[in-house]
């Protein structure tokens, strides 16, 4: 009792997904997913949702949804009929328009109301029973799950990363009636798929998390991956390499997770770490363990799901030893030849029918390597970085990159180190495939400046021959390549003048090697870093974005410069519009035909506030444009608009002051225009 009044009901929502085993990648998000669809709709349907609560296994997403209204609020709608001309006969009697409107709406013509043209009904809508409108969004939620792949099965027409198998919903303790692709809801569930046997009936939460957890399933995803990292350091005795990332991907492989010990033949050590932990953790999902020492035992650690302990621990050991076997073979054929053969090797491979090989790719990359090497103060190791560039892609002919595709780069770093390449050049090769953001040594320094070699000779390349990205279409990856060299702009030191010396450094690069790409791809390549730094900065009020996104977008540090000024002016409205007048008056001029203006030549002024604003100007041009600074604008600009007629008819007196506001516009616009930042009030 509230005031003396009965509280209104208020149930809870259970909703289960049962499907075969999802992608271990997709697992969070699409329960994540499923919440904010549901919930979402639940409040547009004026059903309220104070709490909610998701649980996900491979299996199984769950919904628990508290504080639902048992039935939507009557609303009140008032609803537009025929023109009263329409509607009314000159005897005033209600034509057949009028009653066939009101017999639609189940009222009687005599209760419309005439307001201005047309006749009015005031209509009540009985809300809904929640279960009614659960029917229509819990289907509708599930259809809204997004997955990078989806699938369709038997002779359904939904697209769903894997087949539905049941669905509990349940609103408190009654069944929610609907079904998805032929599978009706219900109030049964299912355990593990190999240690439980049949359905078990649920009308709660409580009662679903309690059969799930007998019948062998724990459906709290940060419960599993505790007992995951427990039970792994436990049977390795503390020494278990626990990336978070594989701790996760195991997390959503398995319902009931178990750490389990295993070994390998001590004969496989002679492997380089990487083969061998890419072989454990990337391939097979197990946990190398390492020594005291810090070097890698002869060990690992799996998480298994369901069977026999020893069955499961054997079956790991002799796919784990099959691997290794395979990657051993291919290590030792490879050990027989050095670089240089690989190197050669890459002739017969193309990059791209009409750019070439990935050899001349190989050449092209050396120059773009070093130069931008040169360019990050590096100059010393300009020599390794053309090592770094020329050998960068040899490993790609080797038959243990064959085997093991994820180590490519990794690889050619083992084997230049086999050979005593500078290590500099070894940690070079082995890194240019993953963006280091705060390289130390100056082997970490030309890894990222071969990875945006890499990225540059692709987009001159691909741009080049038309391929820009359309729509949702990128199949080369550009927009990527953007994103990568603008992450990378924000390293001290690197690109500290943009990226445009070094593109034109690749197109002359295809040039020398007989490849003439057009002059046209230069403004798709600046379309593409617009739309890359919007996504970058797309936390910062779009307007100053906007106003920032002017010129010389392929520097980075520029952009980022110029957003940082005018985030520090954005809330001083009189300086931004004092700033806007010469800007606005100077590009009026322009389109009238005026100009253009020689700021380079002395000019005659002659009143005070022209000599006052020429001061100020000259204070600012050159100097770091910051809040500071520009406001000591504000009072010069305004003073000489407020004295001074610029578009006089002399011809002299009025060129003479375009000219003087065209030289602070100039300096202006640097910092971006200003005038496509929103006033508000």
């Amino acid at each position: 009792m509230v005031d003396g009044k009965l509280r209104p009901s208020m149930p809870d929502l259970l909703f289960e997904l049962g499907c075969e085993e999802l992608p271990a990648s997709s697992v969070a998000r699409a329960a994540d997913d499923l919440k904010t669809l549901v919930c979402s709709q639940l409040e547009q349907a004026n059903l309220g949702c104070a709490e909610a609560a998701v649980y996900s296994t491979p299996r199984r997403l769950i919904l628990s949804v508290s504080g639902i209204a048992s039935v939507q609020p009557d609303e009140e709608k008032r609803q537009r009929g025929p023109k009263i001309a329409a509607a009314f006969d000159d005897s005033g009697a209600p034509t057949k328009a009028l009653a066939g409107f009101c017999r639609g709406q189940g009222i009687e013509p005599d209760t419309v109301v005439k307001e201005g043209d047309y006749v009015w009904i005031d209509k009540v809508i009985k809300g809904r029973s929640a279960g009614e409108v659960l029917a229509e969004i819990l289907p509708a939620a599930v259809q809204g799950i997004k997955f990078d792949k989806t699938m369709r099965w038997a002779s359904g027409k939904l697209r769903f990363a894997r087949p539905i198998r049941w669905m509990v919903a349940c609103l408190d303790g009654a069944a929610v009636d609907f079904e998805v692709e032929g599978i009706r809801a219900g109030l049964e569930s299912r355990g593990h798929r190999f240690s439980s046997e049949g359905t078990f009936a649920v009308d709660s939460l409580d009662s679903l998390l309690k059969g799930l957890r007998e019948r062998s399933v724990e459906p709290d995803p940060e419960v599993r991956r505790s007992r995951i990292v427990e039970q792994a350091l436990e049977v390795s005795g503390g020494l278990a390499v626990l990336e978070e990332a594989l701790v996760d991907e195991n997390t959503h492989l398995t319902e009931n997770p178990r750490a389990l010990l295993g070994d390998f033949p001590e004969s496989f050590l002679e492997l380089p770490e990487p083969v061998l932990i890419t072989a454990m953790a990337k391939h097979e999902r197990f946990f190398p363990v390492r020594g005291e020492n810090g070097s890698l035992k002869n060990q690992f650690v799996s998480v298994w799901n369901g069977g026999e302990e020893e069955t499961v621990r054997r079956g790991n050991q002799w796919v784990l030893g099959a691997r290794f076997n395979d990657a051993k073979f291919f290590f030792d054929e490879d050990s027989q030849h050095d670089l240089d053969y690989f190197l050669a090797k890459t002739e017969a491979m193309s990059f791209q029918e009409q750019l070439g090989s990935v050899r001349s790719k190989s050449d092209r990359l050396a120059e773009l390597t070093a130069a931008i090497a040169t360019d990050a103060g590096l100059p010393d190791q300009a020599e390794n970085a053309k090592r770094a560039g020329l050998y960068s892609k040899a490993d790609l002919s080797s038959g243990l990159v064959s085997e093991l595709a994820s180590l490519q780069g990794v690889v050619g770093g083992e084997y230049a180190k086999r050979e005593g390449f500078a290590e500099e050049v070894c940690v070079a090769l082995s890194q240019q495939y993953q963006l280091n953001q705060s390289p130390t040594t100056d082997g970490e320094k030309l890894g990222v400046c071969l990875l945006c070699a890499d990225q540059v000779d692709k987009l001159v390349g691909y741009l080049g021959l038309g391929l820009a990205p359309t729509g949702s279409s990128d199949p080369f990856g550009l927009r990527r390549a953007v994103s990568l060299l603008i992450e990378a702009a924000e390293i001290e030191g690197l690109a500290p003048n943009g990226w445009a010396g070094i593109f034109e450094k690749a197109k002359s690069l295809y040039s020398d090697q007989s490849v003439e790409l057009p002059e046209e791809s230069e403004s798709e390549l600046a379309d593409i870093f617009a739309q890359r730094l919007r996504a970058h900065y797309q936390d910062r009020r779009f307007d100053l974005l906007d106003a920032a996104l002017t010129t010389d977008l392929l520097n980075p540090k520029t952009v980022a410069g110029r957003l940082a000024v005018l985030e520090s002016i954005a809330d001083d409205h009189e300086l931004i519009q004092a700033l806007c007048r010469p800007i606005n008056i100077v590009a009026s001029a322009e389109e009238k035909g005026m100009g253009p203006f020689d700021q380079t030549a002395p000019l005659s002024l002659e009143t005070p506030e022209e000599k006052e604003l020429q001061a100020a100007a000259q204070a600012v041009e050159g100097a770091s444009l910051e809040a500071a600074s520009l406001s000591g604008l504000k009072s010069p600009i305004n003073a000489f608009f407020d004295s001074t007629m610029v578009m006089v008819d002399d011809d002299a007196v009025r060129n003479t002051r375009l000219t003087l506001l065209a030289g602070l516009c100039s300096t202006l616009m640097s910092i971006g225009d200003v005038r496509k930042i929103v006033i508000e009030g």
